[in-house]
């Protein structure tokens, strides 16, 4: 990557940080680039194996901190690895960001959805939903 790329990228996620209320740390600051540079949702395995001087365990707080803060969604898709975006909406207050993802069997990636239209079921009386997951599962246009 570009050093004036990395720098701008610093800046961003130094700016996105403080506008969610976080404390801008370099660990966190490394963590947000590899989540705003992706152009999908990663695990933290992911993460890892990206930013190789970072521990696993310092990658995990940062994650739950981003998750707490609703800076950040966790999706299970059924991979048994959880994997972490961006919310798109700008809203500390809760995770409203709901859609689709598509996750391929063949290569394990996970890809946002955003396009598709989805319709939030009408649940039972007396129950109260929190959050919902779409998964589709098969094979992404690259493994067909």
């Amino acid at each position: 990557m570009h050093s004036e790329s990395q720098s701008g990228s610093h800046v961003k996620a130094d700016a996105v940080l403080k506008e969610w209320d976080i404390r801008p740390t370099p660990v966190r600051v490394l963590i947000l680039r590899v989540l705003l540079e992706s152009k999908r949702p990663v695990s933290a395995l992911e993460i890892e194996n990206l930013l190789q001087t970072v521990d696993r365990s310092s990658i995990t707080r940062t994650l739950s901190t981003f998750a707490e803060a609703h800076l950040i969604h966790p999706i299970s898709d059924g991979s048994g690895a959880m994997r972490y975006e961006l919310c798109r909406e700008s809203s500390s207050n809760n995770h409203t960001d709901e859609h689709a993802h598509f996750h391929c069997r063949k290569c394990g990636k996970t890809y946002c959805l955003p396009e598709l239209q989805l319709s939030i079921p009408a649940i039972p009386e007396g129950y109260e939903g929190e959050s919902i997951t779409y998964i589709i599962t098969g094979l992404c246009p690259t493994c067909r």
